[in-house]
């Protein structure tokens, strides 16, 4: 086996340049074992289960040969160093989410997350410049307040017996529980949600319970009333993990999708969990405003990415994409009868007189005008995309009721978005923002509000998530992407559904099936669709000598130079 059979192919340059700009010295070893800094590294790698890592992808199997004579031979001691050179730039991008290079192709075209790798030049430099590598190694690790949560986490688990059930759990289905009430199953809630109780005390659904149950409410997007009844029963049994194992394999799938995140989330920033069905805005890591959601359908996923939100748009219009297009001209009546207007090159056209068996789909803008019965509601928030996604106001108030909302075409629908766009401006213009209720009420149609910076938005998809009061919530796998990773994270690649890559573009052959019946615009109030998708160094330069049978020489060999 070549020396550079333990790199990675595109780290083989950098490593041999690393070397022979070094004069081929060693970095960890001398023939008699590991340096100090060689110490600290492989002391760290080996805690890498700590990080939701494997430390088994870190055998240093060439550490353990024997010394004949308490000293390696110069071979062993290249080996040796070259495996612990491999080890650490493997643990520098696996702990920057390289084990899975490509989610958006390895796993689903809706994760558009790209981890972000250090070149091998750049690991190699900073580690050979550390004084203590081991808190370098670290520092490839992600820093968000959330993932180190999930740290905590998978701690506190694996201190539990492998697999042992977890008793905290009540019937989905049985009486309702409330202030005062007694039972067993309150014994329960109090273990689960870690509320103490006087001696005698520990049925009896005290306020001590009331409030736990209201913040677990609030978190699961649920009436925060403290009252448990057949919603909140379900919530608390969820489709989350029932044993240790489980609990396990999501916390690490969830530390993985940390990974992928932007380093910076921004001071101020929008988040989005989706199988929370939340919303947060936080502005200084405090929030300012949050909400229930309705996102995509297990079909007509809603993506995960992030990107800046530059416009709100008041009583905006709904250009329609194409996917609803075909929906719209499929249905055998006219474009108009369904409240829509089309366009052509700046002009409004009538659909029954466009032969749209031959006609390009993409070069017709087909839109809802603005009002009340509008698709995207009243408002609408703009962070550009590949996905043609946004967030926005919608005229279909009961489903926010719902506790799982998984309604719409891909876009993320916004229980209260005047109050959010409210506070989006007042964070980005102060004293200046004006009023959006009075703007929505007698302002302009269409109106696009440019915001003065920039805010990122950051659509996720956390089936783990660990509250303010420290307490893990579990949240069901609704678009399968915690199964994927963990197949990833376990070689299984073959086991994976991709599915369909959602942005292939629209077969549009059953266009030559419309027929459609009727002429002209009609007034509004036709029928309408759901919202779219849219390293110290012990060998100094001055006391190193070169022999035929040196160590720089045998990894000079090894390297091919």
């Amino acid at each position: 086996m070549g020396a550079l059979d333990g790199f990675d192919s595109e780290d083989r340059p950098a490593v041999t340049a690393f070397y022979a700009a070094r004069d081929c010295r060693p970095l960890w070893v001398d023939e008699t074992g590991t340096t100090r800094a060689a110490d600290l590294a492989i002391a760290e790698m080996r805690r890498a289960d700590e990080w939701g890592l494997r430390s088994a992808n870190f055998p240093f199997a060439a550490l353990s040969r024997p010394k004949a004579e308490g000293r390696w031979t110069s071979d062993e001691t290249a080996d040796a160093e070259l495996e612990i050179t491999a080890s650490v730039l493997r643990y520098a991008h696996q702990a920057q989410g390289g084990r899975i290079p490509n989610p958006e192709v390895q796993l689903s075209s809706y994760i558009d997350r790209q981890p972000s790798l250090s070149s091998a030049q750049d690991i190699l430099a900073k580690i050979s410049q550390s004084q203590e590598p081991d808190i370098t190694l670290r520092e490839w690790q992600p820093s968000a307040d959330q993932f180190l949560k999930l740290k905590a986490l998978l701690s506190d688990l694996r201190s539990k017996q492998s697999g042992e059930p977890q008793d905290l759990q009540i019937a989905r289905r049985g009486s309702s529980l409330q202030s005062k009430s007694k039972s067993p199953e309150v014994a329960t809630l109090k273990k689960r949600f870690g509320v103490a109780s006087a001696q005698g005390e520990e049925t009896v659904f005290d306020a001590a319970l009331v409030a736990a149950v209201k913040t677990f409410q609030a978190s699961a997007g649920l009436r925060a009333d403290g009252f448990v009844g057949p919603a909140t029963r379900a919530a608390l049994a969820g489709g989350g993990p029932e044993n240790n194992a489980d609990r396990i394999a999501a916390v690490i799938a969830n530390m993985e999708e940390w990974r992928w995140m932007p380093q910076e989330l921004g001071a101020t920033n929008v988040f989005v969990n989706i199988p929370a069905f939340s919303i947060r805005l936080t502005k200084d890591g405090a929030p300012v405003f949050e909400d229930r959601v309705v996102v995509g359908t297990a079909d007509k996923q809603t993506p995960i990415f992030s990107k800046s939100m530059k416009t709100i748009v008041l009583r905006p219009e709904w250009n329609l994409p194409d996917s609803i297009k075909l929906t719209a001209l499929l249905s055998g009546r006219s474009v108009e009868q369904q409240g829509y207007v089309v366009m052509r090159n700046g002009r409004t056209i009538d659909s029954t007189r466009v032969n749209w068996a031959k006609a390009n789909l993409r070069e017709y803008t087909i839109f809802q005008p603005s009002g009340d019965d509008n698709a995207l509601g009243l408002v609408k928030f703009l962070f550009p995309n590949k996905h043609a996604v946004y967030l926005h106001d919608t005229p279909s108030r009961h489903l926010f009721n719902e506790r799982v909302r998984l309604y719409s075409h891909g876009c993320v629908r916004v229980r209260n978005p005047q109050v959010f766009a409210q506070d989006l401006l007042d964070i980005d213009r102060g004293a200046a923002a004006f009023d959006v209720k009075r703007l929505v009420r007698k302002g302009p149609k269409d109106n696009n509000v440019t915001l003065e910076t920039p805010i990122p938005v950051h659509v996720g998809y956390f089936t783990v998530w660990v509250g303010d009061d420290g307490q893990p919530q579990y949240f069901k796998d609704y678009y399968g992407h915690q199964k994927r990773i963990t197949l990833a994270l376990a070689g299984k690649w073959k086991q994976i559904d991709v599915g369909k890559d959602h942005l292939a573009e629209i077969d549009t052959s059953m266009l030559k099936q419309v027929r459609l019946r009727g002429e002209g615009r009609v007034k509004k109030g036709g029928d309408s669709f759901g919202a779219p998708m849219g390293v110290t160094n012990s060998f100094s330069s001055a006391g190193y000598k070169r022999y035929n049978d040196s160590v720089g020489d045998i990894i000079r060999m090894k390297l091919g130079f």
